[in-house]
């Protein structure tokens, strides 16, 4: 399976000072860690809009596949086998009626994760507060 690059997070998971958490939000699922800039303590995040499904894998389980290209950069699996497994499992009157992507993205201290979401896109909510000049 093909994996595109869409974006990459604004600090390495390296820096992270806490985090690395995931919750399940109204806007959508986030994934959100704090890490060092600097001396500077920034949130970095990622939010899932719309999400279906998502699975989390363990750094011991993660093969090649889930770490290449997506090390803190959100990638979009193209011609997923998810997404049409999922698609299969829904009631046919429900099978097609939203938008499904399979996004992946490798995280330091957390592992992989993947979602099938409407869209991903990088979240700067919570740098809003952080009392920056």
């Amino acid at each position: 399976m093909e994996k595109l690059p869409l974006f990459s997070l604004p600090f390495p998971s390296t820096a992270a000072v806490h985090g690395p958490t995931l919750v399940d939000e109204d806007r959508g699922l986030l994934l959100s860690l704090v890490c060092d800039d600097d001396g500077r303590e920034r949130q970095a995040g990622v939010l899932f809009v719309k999400p279906r499904a998502f699975r989390k894998r363990e750094k011991i389980y993660c093969t090649g596949w889930h770490i290449k290209d997506t090390y803190d950069t959100v990638c979009e699996v193209k011609e997923s086998d998810w997404v049409a497994e999922l698609r299969n499992d829904a009631v046919p009157e429900w099978r097609d009626r939203w938008v499904m992507r399979h996004f992946i993205i490798y995280v330091d201290s957390f592992g992989c994760l993947e979602v099938v979401a409407e869209s991903a896109v990088l979240d700067d909510e919570g740098d809003k507060n952080s009392g920056g000049t």
